[in-house]
């Protein structure tokens, strides 16, 4: 008994796991096929075998998709530097050069890294400032001058590293047209400029957007993204037909159409639909209840009514359905129920 378990864990150790979920689902379809038919007389099983093996296998694939897309910056990288080696490509007539490509791809990647770097210290110093000065006072001119002389600070940090980096040999001379698309597709891709431009867009506050500008600007900023690079992609393969533009194509175009599509697309709708199967409170309905909002614990002159019959202020609805689609007082998952109540 002891050899027998030794020999199933260095099995066990040998083999991926999924090798082991392939066997399992193997010995499921045999075992439910009907034991009284040989496998001779009849292979109506394999079908189905293949089918389940194939399901199984892409459902694998498309976790290992989203799983890299969500290590934003590692998904992020590998998408722009795809698309700037394209770029390089086109826009320098460089087709039969490809370790110049990808040395000025990546150095593109590096100074823009700076920008983005700094964008983000510059953001977390006027979070900071905000928070500790408070959102319902203006602050003085002290804080203001104060948040002016950090930021200063900080982008003259990033001067002096672009200096650096110039002093070290590393030169970067693009062109101005590669560098404007290239710039472009950085903000659309980089993850301080998915988070920080919604949030410009909400303080605009568009009645349009029904106060869903987390998804719809992200949305928006991939599309262009997909766009661009399906585009040079398309071209870049009929300049060189190469094996590596399909490659390039994957992470710039492939993995961004499902991003945008599982990630953005998908959670509006949802949210869209919750949202509109919520009651419009009436004066006569608030005036029954009596109560207050429990998100924001103001009083309502305007409310919507969940399923679960508890009242709160649309915009702070809005706002629980951002993080999740549960009751913010009785955690009842709204997009559960209006399924099953259809």
């Amino acid at each position: 008994m002891k050899q027998s378990k030794n020999h199933f864990f260095f099995f066990d150790n040998l083999f991926p796991q999924n090798f082991f979920i392939i066997f399992k689902i193997m010995a499921s379809v045999i075992q439910n096929h009907d034991s009284q038919i040989s496998i001779r007389s009849d292979i109506r099983w394999f079908p189905q075998l293949i089918y389940t093996l194939t399901s199984e296998l892409m459902e694998e694939i498309h976790n290992m998709e989203q799983f890299l897309v969500k290590l934003h910056n590692i998904y992020a990288f590998l998408s722009q530097i795809s698309f700037f080696i394209m770029c390089q490509e086109h826009f320098n007539q460089s087709h039969n050069d490809f370790d110049k490509n990808v040395i000025v791809a990546l150095s593109t990647v590096l100074f823009y890294s700076v920008f983005g770097y700094f964008s983000t210290r510059v953001r977390d110093i006027y979070q900071g400032n905000r928070a500790r000065t408070g959102t319902h006072r203006n602050p003085s001119f002290i804080n203001y001058l104060k948040w002016f002389c950090k930021i200063v600070l900080e982008w003259a940090k990033a001067v002096v590293i672009v200096l650096c980096l110039r002093e070290q040999g590393i030169h970067y001379d693009p062109k101005l047209s590669y560098s404007i698309v290239t710039f472009l597709y950085y903000l659309c891709t980089e993850r301080i400029f998915v988070e920080v431009f919604p949030q410009l867009v909400e303080a605009y506050n568009f009645q349009s957007l029904d106060s869903l500008e987390h998804l719809y600007v992200p949305l928006v900023m991939n599309t262009i993204a997909i766009t661009a690079g399906l585009l040079l992609a398309l071209y870049s393969f009929y300049m060189n037909n190469s094996i590596l533009v399909l490659l390039a194509m994957y992470f710039a175009v492939y993995l961004r159409i499902k991003d945008a599509y599982f990630n953005y697309y998908e959670i509006l709708v949802a949210e869209r639909e919750i949202f509109s199967s919520f009651i419009v409170a009436t004066r006569k309905d608030i005036e029954k209840w009596d109560d207050i909002c429990a998100v924001c614990l103001n009083n309502m002159s305007k409310a919507r009514i969940t399923p679960c019959n508890h009242l709160f202020h649309p915009y702070c609805l809005k706002q629980c359905l951002r993080n999740s689609f549960y009751c913010p007082l009785c955690k009842q998952h709204f997009l559960e129920t209006r399924r099953a109540n259809k």
